[in-house]
């Protein structure tokens, strides 16, 4: 399969020096877990396992060993009352449900563990015209490493009420040294904010050709992607297609299957859904289909099938298209990504 450097399109001399550097942004850990996670203080016994569930839902898809990282003082945070993380999750006296201790340990595990340097030390933040609060290290250092241009999400699970934060990307005014500056930062509460904040970094930090194909699987997870893509192959600059390649992909990724079924196939109905989203797809032509060259170009090879990629979404009237398929059932109903084209015949 190619790699994301590959697939950039760029020259074939410079296709190890960015395999290289591609794999390096994708061992970059970019979510932090805030020590709020671990506070159980005041949990009955039901809610705890409730919470404990909660953050193993949201924690399963992150803890790869990569991308994400907790704080080395997280360990002495009184999690249940009179008892730290640390004895809470490696003593069976801690006040943890084995099971869930054990579940807990094992993703843990999986995380990093920073120690937290000067840039980490907590200072008042806020959010809008909310009221300034102290943050946790964790916090903090999602809004140090964010502070320096990385795409970082701070983990807040629903029940970790402080700070009264939303989820999604939000503009925090952080207190410094030196005065105050603004950051931009991602908060995730729910498994389905995972994906919004892998689709945010990659026009948050305009990632480069090189690196797209390293963040699509973790940021369209209900997409399939043809290795035979090329970014090159649009008409328009990278940097022009990015923002509206990413919008469709997403779209694509919690829209599309939906919409059909919803529309019972009505494809003019399809088309008016995704055009009140900003974005302008359709079905191929009847004249198109007519023409055997024209219609041939749409075939896809995938794993070991063919699949016709008879819709596509366009930037502008006469150039940039993506095309894709109609729902897989073999794939669980994903859609398979199979063209980037300035313009195919029809």
């Amino acid at each position: 399969m190619p790699d994301a450097a590959s697939r950039s399109g760029n020259g074939t001399g410079q296709n190890q020096s960015s395999a290289t550097t591609a794999a390096e942004a994708a061992d970059d850990y970019r979510v932090v877990i805030a020590e709020e996670c671990f506070d159980w203080r005041a949990m009955t016994d039901s809610s705890l396992r409730e919470a404990l569930d909660t953050l193993a839902e949201v924690l399963q898809p992150l803890a790869d060993g990569r991308k994400a990282a907790f704080m080395e003082p997280a360990y002495d945070v009184e999690c249940r009352p009179s008892v730290a993380l640390i004895d809470a999750l490696y003593s069976p006296d801690g006040g943890l449900p084995r099971d869930k201790r054990v579940l807990l340990q094992q993703l843990l595990s999986k995380c990093r563990r920073v120690e937290p340097n000067e840039a980490d030390l907590p200072q008042p933040v806020r959010v809008a015209d909310g009221p300034w609060q102290e943050p946790s290290w964790g916090t903090a250092h999602a809004l140090a490493r964010a502070a320096v241009g990385r795409a970082m999400s701070c983990l807040l699970v629903p029940y970790a009420t402080e700070p009264e934060w939303p989820s999604g990307w939000l503009t925090v005014t952080r207190t410094t040294e030196v005065g105050r500056d603004e950051v931009k930062v991602h908060v995730l509460r729910h498994p389905d904010n995972i994906p919004v904040f892998w689709r945010g970094l990659l026009t948050h930090e305009n990632v480069s050709a090189e690196h797209f194909f390293t963040f699509t699987e973790d940021a369209f997870p209900r997409l399939l992607f043809a290795d035979s893509l090329r970014l090159h192959h649009f008409k328009g600059a990278y940097a022009e297609v990015l923002p509206w390649l990413v919008k469709l992909l997403g779209a694509l990724d919690d829209h599309f299957p939906r919409t059909l079924d919803e529309c019972n196939g009505d494809q003019t109905q399809v088309v008016r859904r995704f055009s009140a989203l900003g974005l302008d797809i359709s079905p191929e032509s009847p004249n198109t289909k007519k023409n055997a060259t024209a219609w041939e170009q749409r075939n896809v090879a995938y794993d070991d099938g063919t699949y016709r990629c008879e819709w596509h979404g366009k930037r502008l009237w006469d150039r940039d298209r993506v095309h894709f398929s109609l729902p897989i059932a073999t794939y669980d109903d994903r859609i398979l990504i199979g063209i980037f084209v300035g313009h195919l015949a029809t």
